[in-house]
């Protein structure tokens, strides 16, 4: 009678879910930051930030993996030209006082495979609001994270944290962040 030993691979310390530690950021192009305003379920406006610097810091604790996203207010567009002007004067973003929109993450969790969600802040015409992205991992390499990932929050309680307004032709009860990046 024989007796073998069966060797098993050691765990990994880190989830699966994000790439090597080390610093990513996105190419030009690769990244969508987008605001968005609804009324219920449909969306009453949609707008598109031009991102100018992202950040991807993959830490071997995944609790202190974080990422900053950065984007120039004033470069909104919008699916509504005329809502545009309004929302980058002094009652929406205010984007001769405030030139940049910035969120950035607290920490990382993937209890989920597949699914990252990320705490994190909200910088909106100087205020920090707080606000949580729940994204889907779309690709993932040792070396790349590709996600996308969405957040909402109540419009009243934006209203009552800040001055930020949306122009009065624009119905809301929410707004929704849309974030989809290819971090290399």
């Amino acid at each position: 009678m024989t007796t073998e030993t069966l060797v098993l691979p050691p765990r990994p310390s880190r989830p699966v879910v994000l790439p090597d530690p080390g610093t990513y950021r996105t190419r030009p192009g690769r990244c969508v930051f987008e605001l968005r305003a609804a009324a219920g379920p449909l969306t009453t406006l949609c707008g598109r930030f031009a991102v100018l610097d992202t950040s991807l810091v993959v830490d071997e604790d995944e609790r202190r993996t974080h990422m900053t996203i950065e984007a120039s207010a004033r470069s909104l567009r919008t699916t509504r030209p005329l809502a545009t002007r309004r929302l980058t004067g002094p009652r929406g973003l205010a984007v001769r006082q405030h030139r940049v929109i910035r969120f950035e993450s607290t920490g990382f969790d993937s209890r989920e495979p597949g699914r990252i969600t990320m705490p994190g802040t909200l910088h909106l015409r100087g205020e920090e609001i707080p606000l949580t992205l729940d994204s889907r991992v779309v690709g993932r390499g040792r070396d790349r994270l590709l996600i996308l990932g969405t957040g909402r929050l109540d419009y009243g309680a934006l209203r009552a944290a800040t001055e930020f307004r949306l122009p009065w032709t624009v119905p809301a009860g929410h707004l929704r962040v849309l974030l989809a990046a290819d971090f290399r």
